[in-house]
């Protein structure tokens, strides 16, 4: 049974520290973005991107177009008015161990909230959680101003869950802002295997 929500991958980033688009970086033979839609995938009624079609919409997935630059909360807010669902899986493209269980085990926590968060050490992770649809009129509020996507929990009412409570215990929030990120999150998956460097679909 799949969740009555829709999966959002956010691949409008600037990449800077990355040095190169992290979403069409390959991983297992994919670009990022795909693969991270791909985990998700069996557990939702539907998977987007999130970001320019130009650039992204040709790689197997609905792609909507954001406000470029403007942030997740921008991504966020343009799948609310794209898509008719109630509630959002909002996630970054550059989690590559994300998997399905994770988004499964937090659903039950958005219940009559606004959203539902996963807490970790460094604090709430907003980019990998669900909204409903009734925090639209905030993030656009937000969006005019500060436009971070962490202003919501000022704003909502927002279920905190520790990642001690989910599948991997946090193992799938690990992102890659780095090449250095990168290549330890593809050691951890792969041990045992010499990679090559990271690639992205410029470098074929």
């Amino acid at each position: 049974m799949r969740l009555p929500a829709a999966a959002v991958v956010l691949c409008g980033g600037r990449s800077e520290r990355m040095g190169r688009d992290k979403a069409l970086l390959d991983w297992g033979g994919k670009p990022l973005v795909a693969h991270v839609a791909s985990r998700l995938s069996p557990a939702f009624e539907e998977v987007v991107l999130s970001g320019d079609p130009s650039r992204y919409g040709r790689l197997g997935w609905r792609c909507i177009a954001d406000r470029g630059g403007a942030g997740p909360l921008a991504g966020l807010c343009a799948a609310f008015l794209a898509l008719p669902h109630a509630a959002l899986f909002l996630v970054a493209c550059d989690m590559p161990r994300i998997d399905a269980a994770s988004a499964v085990a937090l659903w039950p926590h958005l219940r009559s909230r606004d959203a539902a968060v996963p807490l970790a050490a460094h604090g709430p992770e907003p980019l990998h959680a669900f909204y409903a649809r009734r925090v639209l009129p905030a993030a656009a509020r937000l969006l005019a101003g500060s436009g971070r996507i962490n202003g919501l929990a000022g704003e909502c009412d927002v279920a905190r869950v520790p990642v001690e409570r989910l599948p991997g215990r946090g193992r799938t929030l690990e992102d890659c802002d780095t090449a250095g990120d990168f290549g330890r999150l593809r050691r951890l998956e792969n041990p045992g295997r010499n990679l090559p460097a990271a690639r992205c679909g410029g470098d074929r």
